[in-house]
């Protein structure tokens, strides 16, 4: 049985001559060093650096757990569009209190942002007003053609350009649904490359929302690590949560959405 040795093949000398050339056989054999083992160091991230992004709404946060820059997260239904300007200013808040430090990049799919719901949660948080606005890095677009040419050809540069951990792409089936002058061959198309482009960007949270239920959210939800969907219901909203195959349902009320817990 062979047996791995700690020492070169040079220290071993041999005096016996080879029976045919009667050279000695420590004069021809290959003086080798011995071989080492090779160790790989791997490096891990501490959780605790990960960056996490919560929504500062206890019961929604204890079943979401947090959003990553790892994630891909589809928001649909009603009241959407609060929980987006909620979003786009905790992400620029610090870590420690549940955002990300950064800047936002905020695509418009349906001209519906709201600014001044922006103010009105920074405001509540205490933050400058006039320097979280300026943190929130807005692009509207007006055709299907628009926001898949942003999506496809522009999102990936203006990430790096801009420095920033989250993109928010709001009602981006928008115009693929009221657009009379596209068929249903033609949207799959466009959104089979903007489904592509979204799963190709490393590091960023990408959160996408549309405004109610369409033939094509099947494909957004396949890009997609969670899901969130919002309804109305008796007295308050339904909120269904698709957390990694993991279902849960909770009920919230509007003011919930529209203020912060302190």
């Amino acid at each position: 049985m062979l047996k791995e040795i700690n020492w070169g093949i040079s220290s071993i000398t041999s005096t016996e001559p080879c029976p045919f050339c009667g050279i000695l056989l420590s004069d021809v054999l290959e003086k080798r060093p011995a071989h080492k083992k090779q160790t790989h160091e791997v490096f891990f991230q501490r959780a605790s650096q990960i960056p996490k992004l919560t929504f500062g709404i206890p019961s929604l946060d204890s079943c979401f757990n947090f959003m990553s820059t790892y994630d891909k997260i589809c928001i649909s239904g009603i009241e959407t569009q609060s929980i987006v300007e909620r979003l786009c200013v905790r992400a620029q808040m610090p870590h420690r209190y549940g955002g990300l430090g950064t800047n936002v990049l905020l695509i418009d799919g349906a001209n519906t942002s709201d600014l001044y719901q922006c103010v009105d949660y920074a405001q509540q948080y205490g933050l400058d007003v006039k320097k979280t606005l300026k943190g929130i890095i807005s692009s509207r677009a007006f055709t299907t053609y628009q926001i898949a040419n942003m999506i496809i050809y522009e999102l990936e540069n203006a990430i790096k350009h801009y420095k920033v951990k989250i993109v928010i792409i709001t009602n981006l089936l928008y115009f693929f649904t009221k657009g009379v002058f596209l068929d249903s061959n033609e949207i799959i198309q466009i959104l089979k490359q903007i489904t592509k482009s979204i799963q190709k960007i490393n590091d960023c949270l990408v959160i996408m929302t549309t405004d109610s239920s369409t033939r094509f959210d099947s494909m957004l939800y396949s890009t997609c690590t969670k899901t969130i969907k919002i309804e109305s219901t008796y007295g308050g909203l339904s909120v269904k949560i698709n957390n990694k195959d993991k279902e849960n349902i909770i009920f919230l009320k509007k003011e919930e959405i529209e203020s912060i817990c302190v």
